[in-house]
């Protein structure tokens, strides 16, 4: 009685690789792509850029970047492309970014992270 069970033989397969394949299909993928971006945009930017910005989400490759404050924002808008090119060649092939969007920093967050200087 065969029970949908392929007969054994040829090269064995990694559980990596099967594993790959069936959440392609999910948008689990998509998550862990944010997640890494996220991770490491402290270490890719510097620790001034870090006090002053947040990563918050990556959306169609796009990583969101919350900004505290209009000079920041011209700051980053200029550096924006060495950095998308630096957090690329962090990020694992398939988690490549094609583009960072920079917004301004939500609530009282924003004002309050903004140090002097």
């Amino acid at each position: 009685m065969n029970r949908g069970f392929s007969k054994r033989g040829g090269d064995p397969t990694s559980v990596g690789s099967v594993l790959d394949r069936v959440l392609s299909g999910l948008h689990v993928a998509q998550g862990e792509i944010a997640a890494a971006a996220t991770d490491i945009w402290a270490d890719a930017v510097g620790p001034d850029v870090a006090r002053r910005t947040r990563a918050s989400g990556v959306r169609d490759g796009e990583l969101l970047v919350e900004v505290c404050g209009a000079v920041w924002m011209g700051h980053l808008a200029v550096l924006r492309q060495s950095i998308l090119e630096e957090m690329n060649e962090r990020l694992p092939a398939a988690a490549r970014l094609r583009a960072i969007r920079l917004v301004p920093m939500r609530g009282k967050e924003g004002s309050r992270r903004e140090p002097n200087g």
